[in-house]
């Protein structure tokens, strides 16, 4: 399992060094391989929190029940692990991330092969052009798939009764 961290790359650099389109690749590749770095981690905290919340949740009865030294600690951790993991799962939701990266990061594999197929000269831009709308446009409906089921609290509570 390897701990690289990537940033998102803000858009193609270098483009006087190497051109418009060597930059565009490098930048394609670069934000398929951020997508696929998040990806990978919100399904490994996915199944990980999940696995330690069945495991310790089947286990609060048997813990609860036997009799052993510290028997009050050992319960009261295993049920704040499940209620923290829980609470971290809701807030994260590591599961509707992982299937939006992963969908992400297969529509811009997509665009980058159809780009690829019809790849341009450095003195035909309109397709690189095209192709980097398309890396925007992903990425926007990304953001706006993932904040419009985020609840987001009242700025006034009500209260029951009132208007």
């Amino acid at each position: 399992m390897r701990f690289t961290f990537h940033s998102i790359p803000v858009g193609p650099a270098n483009v006087g060094e190497v051109g418009v389109v060597a930059s565009t690749e490098k930048y394609a590749l670069e934000l398929r391989e951020f997508y696929d770095s998040r990806a990978t981690w919100h399904r490994r905290l996915y199944r990980v929190a999940g696995i330690l919340v069945i495991l310790a949740g089947t286990g609060l009865p048997l813990l609860a029940n036997l009799d052993y030294p510290a028997k009050s600690l050992v319960v009261s951790l295993a049920g704040t692990l499940v209620a923290v993991l829980t609470a971290l799962h809701a807030f994260y939701r590591w599961d509707q991330s992982w299937v939006l990266l992963r969908g992400t990061e297969s529509a811009l594999t997509k665009a980058y092969w159809e780009w690829q197929a019809t790849r341009p000269g450095e003195d035909d831009l309109s397709s690189t052009q095209h192709f980097l709308d398309l890396l925007a446009d992903l990425r926007a409906q990304e953001a706006v798939t993932y904040f419009k089921d985020l609840p987001f609290p009242s700025a006034v509570p009500t209260q029951p009764g009132s208007r």
